[in-house]
């Protein structure tokens, strides 16, 4: 079902044939966000389907001479986006087929990409050194992989091995931002925490032995984490 959404909107730059100009403009958005939210989560091979599509019915409509280069600079910006979201995708395919090699089913698991680390993180500046990372869990257990240098790192976490858990916030102090003309044109990168004194933040730590593993992410998908662990811890 879903390779053929993918198929039906990667077919998008077609509707040139009717529609021109703005209207094109607007439409095919709207589509391509909507094809992103039905096929999140839906492995990566949708997502490159309908990529690798909008570039072939894009480059096709320009060979005719029914398009620009405008439009074809900006379906294969759109491209290019959708191969980026299938490369999270794939984190979570690998992912998928390692916890079915070690015997377990991958049905009924939870994913989440996130970011991950070894140790614990003490400010908000070592963030950057965190890896994408994919994170599964179930009522079996919870599974994750990341790149580490030039390999992968996946791993298997029985919650009998589990030790300690918890969220843990980090705080950084910032100073004032003070408006300036060039905002009105350039929409500031920071601009939904430059009004706040401190900027917070969240993350989930895992002792397992002694080892110390976090993961970083919103604190809706944190909490939606921790709270599945107290759930199999009770």
């Amino acid at each position: 079902m879903y390779r053929l959404v993918s198929i039906f909107f990667g077919l998008i730059p077609l509707i040139q044939f009717f529609i021109k100009g703005w209207y094109f403009f607007g439409i095919s958005s709207i589509g391509l966000i909507i094809s992103y939210f039905i096929l999140k989560k839906r492995g990566s091979k949708p997502f490159i389907t309908e990529g690798a599509l909008l570039l072939i019915s894009q480059l096709f409509m320009n060979i005719i001479g029914l398009s620009n280069m405008p439009i074809f600079l900006y379906i294969s910006l759109a491209a290019v986006l959708i191969f980026v979201a299938s490369r999270d995708e794939k984190i979570v395919d690998d992912l998928k087929d390692y916890i079915k090699e070690t015997g377990h089913s991958k049905e009924n698991w939870d994913f989440e990409i996130c970011f991950f680390g070894m140790g614990q993180i003490r400010n908000i500046d070592q963030l950057t050194n965190l890896s994408t990372a994919a994170f599964g869990f179930s009522d079996k257990g919870i599974a994750f992989n990341t790149k580490l240098g030039s390999g992968y790192y996946t791993r298997f976490i029985d919650y009998n091995e589990i030790d300690d858990f918890g969220m843990f916030k980090l705080q950084k102090k910032q100073e004032l931002y003070y408006p300036k003309i060039r905002d009105m044109f350039i929409w500031p990168s920071n601009m939904s925490t430059m009004h706040k004194p401190y900027i917070n933040t969240y993350g989930l730590y895992l002792l397992v032995g002694d080892e110390s593993l976090t993961f970083y992410e919103s604190p809706s998908i944190i909490l939606k984490i921790s709270e599945h662990l107290e759930e199999m811890g009770r």
